[in-house]
């Protein structure tokens, strides 16, 4: 009788270790802290000027070109800037985490920065004199269906369920001084599933001919899915407790 006692303890705490090991792994597989985006990911980009008739001029090339991960802080070119042919664009981007408020606790953010090569503006005085005083871009998509199969936007790995939208933030620099700074997340939509891709045609932004430097920041707040070994250990846990309450 003791020795039946000794051995039901012995398997009811093994299955009661298995089971907080699996709630341990499972809330670590939701710890929005995990990366979202895929390891060597690409996304396309396009920059336009506009005008107030909304006359269009791409700035970077001639189409979409692809920016690649963990570029931040040494960007590649996207192309030759329109209004200065001797410099490049250049666009980086990287996943980064900070801290950030709310019911979640720490969101997950994307940061891209869009430079030229030779610190020139993207708006020549020029173009500024013919009335482009506008910056669009389009990142992931396009609206223009010449470029359709150029889109590639952020890609999430196939571990993430939900990526919910928080807010964009959008910064204006002439070198590293900051001219202007305002979110545009309601033009994505706060609080919707994210697809990993920012073209807005009617987002229009007024910039001046001073500026080389915009930094866009990406807030979201990802949902991971069950990681498959946390299940087989849950499940194996469970099967044990059953099977020492049937003997």
């Amino acid at each position: 009788m003791l020795r039946e006692q000794s051995l039901s303890r012995t398997v009811y705490l093994v299955a009661f270790a298995g089971s907080a090991v699996s709630l341990a792994a499972f809330s670590a597989s939701a710890d929005p802290l995990e990366p979202v985006m895929n390891p060597n990911d690409k996304v396309s980009f396009l920059l336009y000027m506009a005008d107030t008739g909304g006359n269009e001029q791409i700035l970077n090339g001639t189409g979409p070109a692809t920016s690649t991960i963990d570029s931040l802080g040494s960007p590649t070119s996207v192309g030759t800037s329109f209004n200065m042919p001797s410099a490049d664009i250049l666009v980086g981007w990287d996943e980064i985490f900070d801290g950030r408020p709310g019911d979640s606790g720490i969101f997950s953010r994307t940061r891209l920065e869009i430079t030229t090569s030779d610190g020139s503006p993207f708006i020549s005085q020029a173009a500024s004199d013919a009335g482009n005083d506008f910056l669009r871009w389009e990142i992931g998509a396009h609206s223009d269906p010449a470029f359709a199969a150029d889109a590639d936007p952020f890609g999430f790995r196939n571990t993430v369920e939900t990526v919910t939208f928080v807010e964009a933030t959008v910064v204006f620099f002439q070198n590293d001084v900051q001219l202007n700074l305002l979110t545009y997340g309601f033009t994505i939509g706060i609080g919707v599933q994210w697809d990993g891709t920012d073209s807005i045609p009617s987002n229009l932004f007024t910039v001046g001919t001073d500026v080389n430097r915009i930094e866009i920041t990406y807030d979201y707040d990802p949902t991971f899915v069950p990681a498959p070994a946390c299940l087989s250990v849950l499940a194996g846990a469970g099967l044990m407790t059953t099977r020492r309450r049937r003997r």
